[in-house]
């Protein structure tokens, strides 16, 4: 009886193999799943730490703030389980390659690695021991000789490069020059590195935007020796031994990193203390130096200052001497203008009595002439009458008397005018002298007048010859009376004539005396104009002599000056040399592992974060398992009920009759396990893997599989199934024998809801109403269906949700949120030339069609959730014109958001991480050059939460910044809008980088179509994801179907047999399914959602933020290819419905 028992369950697999497939596949897609999923952070972690253990990555990274020297790294090397250790140099630079700019971070090359063997990509094999973090070689060379380098083979350039292209230094963290042997490299080859496994964040740094863009190699004999080492790589016994990240390679790395930590006050000392001594033997060096120079300049300023003395001293003689012939010279001109002075005053006197004399000779003149006038007009006028009486005597004879009386009175007239003229003429100095002389001259027109009356009458009077005798006495004593006025006037006029001529020889004994007197003073003044020269020439050369001292006393002023500055300054420096040297602190050793290396850190993190979705995301497969389990194996049951009655009436235990069914469902769901876990384990990783290459170079590593999570995924499969089969074999087991060998009675029928809707149930067909419910009859049916079909939209929106939301990371970060694409940054000190000479290229139009400035700075930010966020803060000049440029809005409902003056707008991303909101408070710490946050904080209120996809973003208004700093920001980068003409760029590039104090010029576009070809590869696990999903479809739907046609063979035979057409028998089996599959998507569409929204908020990577909204695209195309998985599964249980044999169906007693 055990035979046939055997043999009869042998035998149920054999004639239900659809049944055993569609346990053992859905078995297989959730163990698969699991197990694959399960495994492959740690193969992840599996590949990461072989690369790191072949590329002898370092265990522990020391770094000094004082840099390190060869007793460091000896004192390293004694320290209890260090196994090698090597110094490296580092520093940061701006560089140009193919006309970009980029943050550069350049590390120095060991010799030896011209010596390794890196061919299989993943090892480094070297024969120096201390070569540690090796890169790999992927094309070209190594960089050997002075001016060579190899870059990352990882980082998505702007512009592809390619070996023989140059890389050239413009600036540096440090001064280049000092640092590094050329600033223009030429790229010989390209190389993996494990201490960069990240290609999209290296680190920060001081220079750029404030992030590393790319590292170089180069020999490290291109460092200045003068240089200590910048770093120190140490890597642990035995930790190499242990995989990467485990608890036990912490806890050999954290023994020795306590060690180093105990070691390096020691050392942090020794390094100070020889700080110190160097520093102090150079000050002293310098300080003789400056005492030496110092005393040479002294000795010069003293000769210097002699000469001086000597030449006042000869100034001042010769001034004395110039005063002395000055006073000599005064006084020569002072006798010579007394000299002048009397002359003057003597030729004055003789002048004034010239004058005098001629006054008196020019007064009594007109008197001499007056006379002289009127004797010859008194002799006139005698002779006048005297030929007037000669030529009428005879006639005038008789009135003679009369005329002779007339004459008599006339002549008393006369005299009496005379006297008064006279008497005037004498006194011409007399006020009225004028009006008298013309009131005299009036009488004597009269008188004249009447002398002619007379001559008149004389004429008249002839026959008075007595009158004519009177009138002849009168003439005769006229005659006397003019003889003795004659006489009289003579003798005066005789005095005159000897006064006149007195004048005259006083006048030229006057210019002679004159004469002489100039001519003794012109010699004088000649002397004088003499001496005056000889003095002028004396004073020119003495003020030409002060002049030349004066101008070396300025000099020497000058120097001295110049010396005491120079002194002082040196003196200063001197001082502050000391100071230094005695403020001198003893520097910091920072003591980090491999968690604190950014690319090791997010790789582990990353590869936990796809751990949290392994642990959750499968289970809707096991759900759906356990479901097609209970469902088949229930049917299973039912079909066997006769056998099963049988059996216990033959006295079969329940256990014994169970086992048939555990043992068909464990065959069934250990098939599965074995084939999902075998094919999964190895695709599912590998999938992943390739995916996470857009972020990581870790090489392909292999890929075992986890016998524990095999036999824990195995262990849920299996369990599901073989819990499910015996709920569905235990209600079974529980009846009788006379029972079970009974056909099951069919379900009562009932009214369902649909028919309580009379008007819609009346409307509605015959098969249609068969349809509805049959829906509602066979409940299990319709759960199991919408389930299954639910989990498969699920997984296809899943898929294609975090297709949508990787791609809009680029496309609405660039396309909705950032609409400028250039960035130029600058010095904060820019001169004012070159500030004007940028503001006007960039308001010039052409290439550039608009720009606002910002003040851009990287920060810390800490939050109640998390702290040490490494933050980009952004201060714009124009708050309100940066919409232009940035679309600040919440991410939800998108309503804008105002940065205002005092504004501060956190990015989603960040504001998440930290754990705060509008309100909250919000910490940012400057950082040091390490990037590590330093104890200067600001606390600052959230006044917004922005949506941001790239970076973690700080808005801070100008107000609030300058309150913040205590001063206004430089706003040193300008955020432009340009043209994407290659030709104008090319010439914007060359205008802006000409500028002095013009640090770099970025572009984002060029990135974007990068990034974009790169995520490419999420295409991957999408396909995976339909895969999946149109296999649990199938399974789901298939083994659906069958036991739906399988249950009801008799009612498709006796619609058959009604006359029903093939068409019609289809439509009334598929309608059902068909209807199942949409009330499936309809629920897997939200369920979709939510699955989607856990993967993307878990798989998300540090300083981006996954896209959040499905697109409507991908919810059509997730519902089309649900209903086409469920078409090509009804095409192929269209053989099965056909080969329904009405005979036999009718036949059975079911």
């Amino acid at each position: 009886m055990r035979g046939a028992f055997n043999k009869d369950v042998l035998r149920s697999v054999t004639h239900s193999l659809g049944r055993f497939l569609a346990i053992a596949g859905i078995v297989a897609l959730g163990t698969g799943f699991y197990a694959g999923l399960r495994m492959t952070a740690p193969d992840m972690k599996l590949a990461a730490d072989q690369f790191y253990d072949g590329t002898n990555l370092m265990d522990i990274r020391v770094v000094s703030t004082l840099g390190l020297t060869d007793d460091d790294l000896a004192a390293l090397r004694g320290v209890e389980g260090v196994a090698q250790v090597m110094g490296a140099y580092e520093t940061d630079v701006m560089a140009t390659v193919n006309d970009e700019q980029y943050a550069i971070r350049v590390h120095s090359l060991p010799a030896a690695a011209a010596e390794s063997d890196t061919g299989d990509g993943v090892n480094a094999v070297s024969g120096a021991a201390d070569y540690l973090n090796r890169p790999v070689l992927v094309e070209g060379s190594w960089p050997v000789r002075e001016g060579e380098c190899v870059l990352s083979a990882d980082k998505v350039m702007n512009t592809p490069t390619k070996i023989g292209d140059t890389v050239q230094i413009t600036e540096g963290s440090q001064d280049v020059d000092d640092v590094l042997a050329t600033r223009t490299y030429q790229v010989v080859g390209y190389v993996h590195s494990s201490y960069y496994v990240s290609s999209t964040s290296m680190g920060t740094t001081s220079l750029g935007s404030g992030s590393v863009q790319q590292f170089m190699y180069v020999p490290e004999s291109d460092f200045s020796k003068d240089l200590p080492y910048t770093e120190a790589f140490v890597t642990v016994a035995g930790a190499a031994g242990e995989f990467s990240g485990s608890d036990a390679y912490f806890e050999r790395v954290h023994e020795v990193e306590d060690r180093i930590e105990a070691l390096a006050p020691a050392r942090e000392q020794a390094r100070a203390d020889g700080l110190r001594a160097d520093a102090q033997k150079e000050l002293d060096e310098k300080r003789a130096d400056y005492e030496r120079e110092r005393a040479d300049a002294e000795q010069q300023l003293d000769d210097a200052q002699r000469q001086l003395d000597e030449a006042a001293a000869a100034i001042a003689e010769n001034e004395q001497k110039l005063a002395d012939a000055q006073a000599a010279y005064d006084r020569g001109a002072g006798e010579l203008a007394s000299q002048r002075a009397s002359a003057e005053a003597q030729l004055a006197e003789a002048e004034r009595q010239l004058a005098d004399g001629r006054a008196q000779t020019d007064a009594a003149r007109p008197a001499i002439e007056q006379g002289q006038a009127q004797l010859a007009d008194a002799w006139a006028q005698w002779q006048q009458g005297a030929d007037a009486l000669a030529a009428g005597w005879g006639e005038w004879q008789g009135r003679q008397d009369a005329l002779s009386a007339k004459a008599a009175e006339w002549q008393q007239g006369m005299a009496l005018w005379q006297a008064a003229w006279d008497a005037n003429e004498d006194h011409p100095e007399n006020p009225d002298y004028a009006e008298n002389r013309a009131r005299l001259e009036a009488q004597k027109q009269v008188l004249d007048a009447g002398k002619d009356e007379i001559d008149r009458r004389q004429a008249a009077l002839d026959e008075a010859r007595g009158e004519l005798e009177t009138q002849q006495q009168a003439v005769n004593a006229a005659r006397g009376e003019l003889d003795a006025q004659q006489a009289a006037f003579d003798a005066q006029k005789a005095q005159f004539d000897a006064a006149v001529a007195q004048v005259e020889q006083g006048t030229a004994d006057l210019a002679s005396a004159r004469s002489q007197a100039d001519a003794q003073i012109a010699a004088a003044q000649q002397q004088l104009d003499e001496a005056a020269a000889q003095i002028a020439s004396g004073r020119s050369q003495l003020e030409q002599g002060r002049a030349d001292y004066e101008g070396g006393l300025a000099e020497y002023e000058r120097q001295k000056a110049d010396a005491d500055a120079q002194f002082a300054d040196a003196e200063r420096q001197i001082a502050d040399a000391q100071q230094k040297i005695d403020d001198l602190e003893n520097p910091s050793w920072l003591v980090m592992d491999r968690d604190q290396n950014y690319g090791v850190a997010s790789f582990e993190s990353d590869a936990n974060r796809v751990d949290s979705i392994a642990q959750v995301f499968p289970f809707i497969f096991f759900l759906v398992a356990a479901l097609v389990a209970l469902t088949t194996m229930t049917r299973m049951v039912e079909e066997e009920r006769v056998l099963i009655g049988t059996f216990k009436a033959l006295g079969y235990s329940r256990a014994r009759i169970a086992s048939k069914y555990l043992l068909y469902a464990a065959v069934a769901s250990v098939t599965g396990s074995v084939l999902g876990i075998a094919v999964l384990s190895q695709v599912l990783p590998a999938v992943i893997s390739e995916a996470y290459a857009i972020i990581y170079f870790v090489p392909h590593g292999p890929l075992p599989i986890d016998l524990g999570l095999a036999g824990l995924a195995a262990g849920l499969g299996v369990g599901v199934t073989l819990v499910a089969t015996w709920a569905a074999v235990f209600a079974t087991l529980r009846e009788r024998p006379a029972t079970l060998m009974l056909p099951r009675a069919p379900k009562a029928g009932k009214r369902i809801l649909l028919e309580r809707i009379a008007p819609l149930w009346r409307r509605l067909s015959f098969s249609w109403k068969v349809t509805f419910r049959n829906l509602f009859r066979y409940k299990k049916r319709f759960v199991m269906t919408v389930i299954g079909i639910a989990g498969c939209t699920a997984l296809l929106l899943t898929g294609l949700g975090l297709q949508d939301a990787i791609n809009d990371i680029i496309d609405k970060q660039y396309g909705e949120i950032v609409h400028y694409n250039a960035v130029v940054t600058t010095e904060d000190d820019l001169p004012a030339a070159s500030q004007q000479e940028l503001d006007d290229l960039l308001g010039a139009g052409g290439a550039v069609e608009s720009f606002t400035r910002v003040q851009s700075a990287s920060m810390v930010a800490s939050g109640p959730d998390k702290a040490d966020v490494h933050a980009s803060v952004v201060v714009p000049e124009d708050p309100g014109g940066l919409a232009d440029f940035l679309t600040v809005r919440t991410r939800v409902g998108h309503e804008p958001l105002s940065i205002g003056d005092d504004g501060v707008v956190l990015a989603e991303k960040l504001a998440n991480e930290l754990g705060v909101g509008v309100g909250d408070t919000v910490r940012l710490a400057e950082q040091d050059e390490m990037g590590n946050a330093t104890d200067k904080t600001f606390d600052l209120t959230v006044t917004g939460v922005m949506e941001n996809y790239i970076y973690n973003y700080v808005f801070i208004g100008p107000g609030e910044y300058a309150r913040m700093q205590g001063g206004q920001p430089a706003f040193s980068t300008y955020y432009a809008v340009t043209s994407s003409d290659a030709g104008e760029r090319a010439q914007f590039n060359d205008a802006v980088r000409a500028i002095d104090g013009v640090k770099t010029v970025a572009y984002n576009d060029e990135v974007i179509d990068a990034y974009k070809s790169m995520l490419k590869s999420v295409g991957l696990i999408v396909i995976v994801l339909v895969v999946a999903a149109a296999a649990l479809a199938f399974i789901v739907l298939y083994n659906l179907t069958n036991i739906n046609i399988t249950e009801r063979q008799r009612e498709i035979a006796t619609l058959k047999v009604l006359g029903f057409t093939p068409r019609e028998v289809s439509a009334y089996i598929y309608r059902e399914t068909m209807l199942l599959s949409v009330i499936g998507c309809a629920v897997g569409l939200v369920l979709g959602v939510f699955m989607e929204g856990f993967v993307v908020v878990t798989a998300e990577v540090d300083q981006v933020m996954f896209g959040r909204t499905i697109h409507a695209a991908s919810f059509v195309i997730a519902f089309l290819l649900t209903m086409l998985f469920t078409v090509l599964v009804m095409l192929a249980m269209r053989r099965k419905l056909a080969r329904v044999d009405m005979v036999e169906s009718l036949k059975s007693n079911e």
